[in-house]
């Protein structure tokens, strides 16, 4: 599956999107939703997305929620 979609990923806690971005070759948008989630927004295609939970998973966040858009092209 190669379709390049946009993602929203929730976590639990607050993420650095400078910090996270210099660690990552995808590069994320970090919104912080509330006082215990971020959410954060890329576009990718399902192996870009798996790397970004692996680095979630690596860094200690806990992943709350996944969803996607397919992107019109």
């Amino acid at each position: 599956m190669q379709d390049v979609c946009s993602y929203h990923v929730e976590v639990l806690g607050e993420v650095d999107e400078k910090m996270f971005n210099a660690a990552s070759p995808l590069q994320v948008r970090a919104i912080w939703a509330n006082e215990r989630m971020t959410l954060l927004t890329t576009c990718s295609d399902q192996s870009g997305l798996i790397g970004l939970i692996r680095q979630l998973h690596r860094q200690g966040y806990v992943l709350l929620a996944v969803s996607r858009k397919q992107l019109m092209v």
